[in-house]
């Protein structure tokens, strides 16, 4: 099922705190960020029902609805850009140019009554601005602020800009990624999204703590920390052994076969049918943990000769050997149809699965069946679709109400709705350029 989201109720669509079902309805988050990792870990509490003011100025536009580093420059206005519209979901833009004084006010008086704020900037850029933890708190001691930095608000590389194959590089993650043999990988958009998502939760966990003590508190989210959280067991590794583990691919460090196979040719785009059944997948992953999986590997694939084979006998003879056996196996999975062959594989209790493509998941089945794509429409631009929340809450649904705002399209709903300004109060701050 599509649903189709296209901004008719007004200021782009979006519905009111009460009117939100989602657990986070109520809440009101100031919105700092910008580019990706920011907007991305902000867009998750949107999702989740809070609302977000997203502070924008066209004295600084966020470089996202210009150009994207994943996907580079693109023709269009600062409203049509896609990385921009992906990633600000649900959200409120005010355009305030925060060199003025009247427009640092508004943001002070928006703190009196929010309940969080979020940045991803340098640490101490809003501070020079006179709108940090310390200078909201002084509206709102019960603010909770997150701000995500790439290397935290302390220590001698606190002052670091970095964007995701920083956050990679720096956290170690890059190092370990890639073939034993070949140079460390550069990884890019996926660790934006990671380090926000560990942003968004540390904000819950802030949340948390605010309802059980009734205070708030300052969070320093490290975006490459974010990231290193994800290879702990290679500390442990260097506190143990001395040394730094090796660059595996798509090894393991016990089990063997464990890897990604070449199939047989992946199959023809007309072929998309109503299931997975047909999909273009030209690799399969399995691993073999125990002497039982494997014997039940050689059995499907009809390589009954290798349980035999005295290199092979048992796990630490198959991890030794790991370069003889892939061979010997891929002669047989190219010959396969990935998906059919993981199904059979699972079903024999080895754990396998086909590297499916994005499309194939679009097309599939299942995720159909659990709410497929949402259709939503931002105002200049064409009809899109985006991923659902991931999450299927049965009481309070998480759920897109809005396609990604204009540059400031929100501004005078945030000003005289939000805040009670009256117009002629509005209109001052307009003539004195607070809202650029």
């Amino acid at each position: 099922m599509t649903t189709t989201t296209n901004g008719s109720n007004g200021h782009h669509g979006l519905l009111g705190a009460a009117d939100r079902l989602g657990p986070l309805s109520g809440k009101r988050i100031i919105d700092f960020t910008w580019a990706w990792a920011g907007p991305y870990g902000a867009m998750q509490l949107a999702l989740l029902g809070a609302e977000l003011v997203k502070i924008e100025s066209a004295t600084r536009i966020d470089h996202s609805r210009q150009r994207s580093l994943a996907m580079g420059s693109f023709k269009g206005g600062v409203n049509q850009a896609p990385m921009f519209n992906e990633v600000n979901l649900n959200k409120y833009s005010i355009q305030l140019n925060l060199k003025m004084e009247g427009a640092k006010q508004v943001i002070r008086d928006l703190a009196r009554n929010a309940d969080g704020a979020i940045d991803n900037f340098r640490p101490g850029i809003l501070e020079k601005l006179g709108l940090g933890y310390d200078d909201l708190r002084e509206f709102n001691p019960e603010i909770v602020m997150v701000s995500a930095s790439a290397l935290g608000a302390t220590g001698p590389e606190r002052n670091y800009t970095g964007y995701a194959p920083t956050f990679a590089a720096l956290s170690g993650l890059s190092y370990l990624s890639g073939e034993p043999q070949e140079p460390p990988v550069m990884m890019g958009g996926s660790i934006d999204l990671r380090a926000g998502t560990t942003a968004a939760m540390a904000m819950l966990a802030g949340f948390h703590y605010h309802a059980r003590t009734g205070r708030g508190q300052f969070i320093d989210a490290s975006s490459s920390e974010a990231i290193g959280m994800h290879i702990a067991e290679e500390f442990l590794h260097v506190d143990l052994l001395g040394r730094d583990g090796e660059r595996l691919g798509n090894g393991h460090r016990a089990y063997a076969p464990h890897d990604v196979f070449r199939c047989a040719s992946m199959r023809r785009p007309e072929a998309y049918t109503d299931d997975h059944k047909g999909a273009r997948s030209g690799w399969i992953a399995i691993a073999c943990r125990s002497d039982e999986e494997w014997a039940s590997l050689c059995e499907c694939s009809g390589l009954d000769h290798l349980k035999e084979d005295p290199r092979f006998r048992t796990g630490l003879k198959r991890w030794k050997h790991r370069a003889e056996l892939k061979p010997m196996i891929e002669a047989w999975t190219s010959e396969q149809s990935a998906v059919e062959t993981a199904e059979a594989l699972r079903a024999a209790g080895v754990p396998a699965a086909a590297s499916v493509w994005g499309s194939d998941i679009h097309h599939s089945e299942n995720f159909r069946e659990r709410g497929g794509a949402v259709s939503v429409r931002p105002p200049e631009t064409h009809l899109r679709q985006v991923l659902p929340p991931p999450w299927k809450l049965s009481e309070t649904p998480a759920e897109i109400v809005s396609p990604a705002p204009r540059l400031g399209e929100d501004t005078d709903y945030v000003l005289s709705r939000m805040l009670g300004y009256d117009q002629e109060r509005i209109d001052t701050l307009a003539r004195e350029g607070a809202l650029e």
